[in-house]
């Protein structure tokens, strides 16, 4: 009976240590899973770290050449506003310098006709004392 007890307490006790075994052998896995989650998850944020600087240096980059770009249409929309307005006063001159020489023209015609039309109350007198 003593024997069949110690056999039995023995049964027991290697039933136990099988069970902390296999509690030590999870324990084992869970800090093996663990580590190497938080390596793959450390590669993962310096990945991610990576990717955040280069997408930065592009948004830096394309913010470089916008400014660029508005710089050189502002220099060459300030370039066409000022040769338009250059040619918009050229051709305002030219308008009013036609103007002037149209009045000229009028004055000069006017002129002609009050002449032509002395010269043909002239004509017509002496052909009246011609007649007479």
């Amino acid at each position: 009976m003593i024997e069949e007890k110690i056999n039995n307490s023995l049964k027991e006790l290697e039933e136990g240590l099988k069970d902390i075994e296999s509690a030590r052998k999870q324990v084992e896995k869970t800090v093996s899973s663990y580590d190497g989650l938080t390596k793959t998850t450390g590669e993962y944020v310096t990945k991610l770290g990576n990717i955040t600087t280069k997408v930065q240096e592009l948004v830096d980059s394309i913010g470089k050449d916008y400014d660029q770009k508005i710089k050189a249409f502002e220099k060459d929309r300030d370039t066409i506003v000022n040769v338009s307005n250059a040619a918009s006063e050229k051709l305002s001159n030219a308008t009013e310098e036609f103007k002037d020489s149209l009045s000229e023209l009028k004055t000069k015609l006017k002129y002609s006709i009050i002449i032509n039309a002395v010269s043909l109350v002239a004509i017509v007198v002496i052909i009246l004392f011609l007649l007479k």
